[in-house]
């Protein structure tokens, strides 16, 4: 990682000695001790605590008031909104493979290249288990006083993972008498119906504080079915209004016997399938979710140079998916199995409605626990310095009913079995949905249960101060050392393991790595008090990173921040950046995966596809006549233990006007621009499949094609994790706000706007693009909110805008060209104080009911959910009460 001078720890951590380092994490954002009569404080994306809140990189704050206007009941929902959000986040509507988490997708860059910290301080990574990035339900809204977005790479100054960015949650502290809020939201359809209700007490006394916490969130369902947009694609209804687009595994089976796939007819005859499974009517849009959450920090001063403190947070999630019933697929049944009358060989899938609808649940605990000790000494001008213990811990049971055993289902159809075996059932499988027998499908039927976790333990010691004095002023410094070990583990269902059920094979995962890291930081005054120039500071920090997995290596960063008069600031960095392989991507077992993609040998032998252009159709296919592409096609992910750690270049450059003739006005202006090299990523499979049938040969080993005999569908293909890839973008962030009175009223408008200039991944470009599997990248994205308040009420309008993107994923395969319009939505809400107890707050967001766009390659409901509002008009409301 750009080792212009590789130390070694040793001489790394004399320098930092020497230097007498770093600035207590607790203390990240948060108000600092009162010197000479002068407020310092240090912000995210610094550890040096200082008087000015402006630093060389730029920072969004999300205060508790913004938090409280909203219908915010989980911090996913406070982040996605953020126009610096981009690509595909997992959320509440991401049923098909969200396993209940919500994760930040900051830049489009990846959910795994943001940190999360909380108080400064990492959170467990968390989910079903071995999770490369923090599942944002386990921290409570209501403990949450602000978030602090940096969108900035700030590796050298918090380590791993943040190439994109960081988003610091700071809970409350100081926290006096107790509050009670209760609250309720639901659709204009009826549905997704969320309650909550939350309980704050704490004190404070001469020598500290203390304040615990309780929360309880319940989050309803929606179906597809009960949108128009979601329950089946646009002019896909025939003259009877039954949808004729879905999956081409349906109720009552089709059979393939070397000459194209067939189904039964109303006659019972056996014609060419005509029929299609609308899969929507059974999934759901917006995902069901129960947290119950227990939080408390505190501290107390044993003396006045030395703070004992404590934090504390404990999530309980259950959560459920459902989807359509499980189809069976590539089950070869003997021409001698009951019912085959076909007088040979038969392929064979079905679509399982008889077991009922998957669905998925998940139980996740995961808890933090933070204990340390902070202080100050007297010596070189005062130093203050921290020493904590971080401790997190996430387990998960995952289970997936209604599960089909195809090992099972090969007993009940070969006689020389099941026709000598009392316990297992002979079955007649060529029959019609809801004809095929109950002690069968009893038979075939299970439940698959998996666990898994993640462990995190950190040991943290930081020191800051003042260094030394120049012309301009007092150098700051901050530096510390870390110790971290991280460990995940997931254990599928036997059965899953085995390959032996309908849904995905995969493999057991399981590791850990440790890692030692030395980091300091200086700020130091370059010039001041001079025309042009009221000061010129330089930002410096510098990390070493030690991991037991691949090695060790540096990282840094350099600012400067040059404030021309208190008018007018120009800001700028240029770091580097890196991410560390997580345990799933060195130790992943292998997972199958159906994903969403077109096969580009689809149609070939009718006169619609072009064999010149896929070359290699003949020779996978031969003379079979194959007619049909399915929409999911059988993926296996696989990963290796031999990556190495991502690379970035980050650089920003800004300007900060405050103009002293409007009183109140404050805009920011800032360029971005991130290079990721090394990048650990899944090959992009859609273009190695079109490349693969246009003769390239390599693209084919890489994937490994198989395909079946019978149809010449890809039985069998894979997408490694590579070190490979590449990610570039660039952009520009802009913020405008003006807060005034007017009318004996306060106002105060915000508007903050991103202008992707750029997104590159692996060579292909995404700027202004959107599809199902990797998300959208709006070149515009833009968020108005006005607000207006009065004696004893309040009130917000919210005006968010998404850009107009191209959804051309299927071009080359299918020539599916779409342009998708641009997407507003606007929210209103206001909050009344009744006396000093009580207050009451409503609101609607989407107020106009605007529907998300159709797709070609969506995700899931006909759109990408994690891009879009899916759920309509809402309605939300709270009472407060606060003792």
């Amino acid at each position: 990682m750009h080792n212009y001078s590789k130390l070694s720890p040793i001489a790394l951590a004399t320098m930092c000695a020497l230097s007498v380092p770093a600035i207590a994490p607790t203390a990240l954002a948060e108000e600092a001790q009162v010197t000479e009569d002068i407020e310092r404080v240090a912000v995210t994306g610094s550890r040096i605590k200082r008087t000015d809140m402006e630093t060389a990189s730029p920072l969004s704050i999300i205060s508790a008031e913004d938090i409280e206007l909203g219908s915010f009941t989980s911090v996913e929902q406070i982040l996605q909104q953020n126009v610096a959000s981009n690509g595909m986040a997992t959320g509440a509507a991401s049923n098909n493979g969200g396993n209940g988490a919500a994760r930040i997708n900051l830049r489009g860059l990846g959910e795994q290249r943001t940190l999360v910290l909380v108080n400064g301080r990492r959170m467990v990574n968390s989910g079903v288990g071995a999770d490369s990035s923090v599942d944002l339900n386990t921290i409570p809204v209501a403990s949450i006083e602000r978030v602090e977005i940096l969108k900035d790479g700030a590796s050298a100054i918090y380590g791993s993972d943040a190439i994109a960015g960081v988003v610091n949650i700071i809970t409350k502290k100081d926290f006096e008498g107790v509050q009670l809020v209760t609250g309720y939201a639901g659709s204009a359809e009826g549905d997704a119906n969320t309650g909550e209700v939350s309980l704050i007490a704490g004190g404070t006394t001469d020598r500290g504080s203390f304040m615990f916490g309780m929360s309880y969130v319940d989050r309803g369902e929606a179906m597809q079915r009960d949108r128009d947009f979601s329950k089946c694609p646009d002019n896909a209804f025939d003259d009877d209004g039954v949808c004729q687009s879905g999956s081409s595994r349906i109720p009552g089976g089709t059979v393939n016997d070397g000459t194209g796939w067939k189904q039964l007819d109303e006659d019972g005859n056996w014609v060419d399938q005509y029929e299609y499974y609308n899969y929507a009517e059974q999934s759901y849009l917006y995902t069901p979710q129960e947290r119950i959450s227990v939080f408390a920090n505190g501290s107390y001063d044993i003396h006045s140079d030395l703070t004992v403190f404590m934090e504390s947070m404990y999530t309980k999630r259950t959560s459920t998916q459902q989807m359509a019933a499980e189809p069976i697929s590539g089950l070869i049944i003997d021409e001698d199995a009951p019912g085959n009358t076909f007088g040979t060989d038969v392929e064979y899938r079905r679509r399982m409605t008889e077991a009922g609808p998957r669905i998925f649940d998940q139980t996740t605990d995961t808890i933090r626990l933070v204990t340390g000790l902070q202080g100050s000494v007297d010596f070189a001008g005062g130093l203050d310095w921290d020493l904590s213990y971080v401790y997190g811990r996430n387990d998960s049971t995952d289970r997936s009913s209604n599960y089909i055993n195809l090992k099972k289902v090969g007993e009940t159809v070969d006689p020389s079995i099941c026709e000598n075996d009392p316990d297992i059932p002979c079955g007649d499988w060529f029959v019609p949905e809801g004809e095929l027998s109950q002690d069968v499908v009893d038979y075939v039927t299970y439940t698959d249960q998996a666990t898994g976790g993640n462990e995190m333990n950190v040991v943290n010691f930081n020191v800051s101060g003042e260094a030394w004095e120049m012309p301009a002023g007092t150098v700051g410094f901050a530096s510390g050392v870390e110790y971290r070990r991280e460990k995940g583990w997931y254990q599928p269902d036997a059965v899953t393991v085995a390959g032996e059920g309908s849904a995905s094979q995969q493999d057991p995962t399981s590791g850990h790595y440790d890692t030692t890291q030395v980091y300091t930081e200086f700020a130091i005054p370059l010039l001041a008090d001079l025309p042009f120039v009221e000061d010129l500071t330089a930002e410096v920090a510098a990390r070493y990173f030690d991991y037991s997995t691949f090695g060790d290596d540096i990282t840094w960063k350099v600012g400067l921040t040059w404030r021309v008069n208190p008018e007018l600031m120009f800001r700028g960095v240029v770091s580097t950046a890196f991410r560390a392989p997580t345990v799933d991507e060195l130790y992943g077992g292998q997972v199958s995966s159906f994903d969403y993609l077109a096969d580009p040998c689809s149609g070939y032998g009718d006169l619609s596809a072009d064999s010149a252009t896929y070359q290699n159709c003949d020779a996978e296919i031969g003379d079979t006549s194959y007619t049909y592409g399915d929409s999911q096609i059988e993926n296996t992910w696989t990963t290796s233990d031999n990556l190495e750690p991502e690379e970035a270049d980050t650089f920003t450059l800004g300007v900060v006007y405050n103009p002293e003739f409007l009183d109140g006005f404050s805009a920011t202006v800032d360029y971005f621009q991130t290079e990721v090299t090394n990048t650990i990523s899944r090959i992009d499979t859609q273009a190695y499949l079109n490349n693969c049938y246009a003769g390239n040969t390599s693209a084919c080993d890489v994937l490994g094609v198989e395909r079946s005999s019978f149809s010449g569908e890809i039985d069998y293909m894979e997408s490694p994790l590579t070190n490979v890839g590449s990610m570039d973008t660039s952009g520009v962030d802009m913020n405008l706000t003006y807060a005034f009175e007017a009318a004996g009223l306060d106002w105060s408008t915000t508007l903050d706007t991103a202008y992707l200039i750029e997104y590159k991944q692996d060579g292909i470009d995404y700027t202004g693009k959107i599809s199902g599997l990797n998300g959208g990248w709006a070149e515009w994205k833009n968020n108005l909110t006005l607000k207006v308040g009065g004696e004893d009420w309040d009130a917000s309008w919210r005006y968010r805008y998404i850009h107009g993107m191209t959804d051309d994923y299927y071009q080359e395969a299918y020539g599916l060209t779409t342009e998708v319009g641009s997407v507003s939505y606007n929210d209103v809400s206001g909050r009344y104080h009744i006396n000093d107890t009580w207050s009451v707050s409503a609101g609607v967001d989407n107020v106009f009911d605007k529907a998300p766009p159709y797709l070609y390659s969506y995700s899931d409901a006909n759109t990408v959910p994690e891009v879009y509002d899916v759920m309509g008009r809402y309605y939300h409301a709270k009472i407060t009460a606060r003792f």
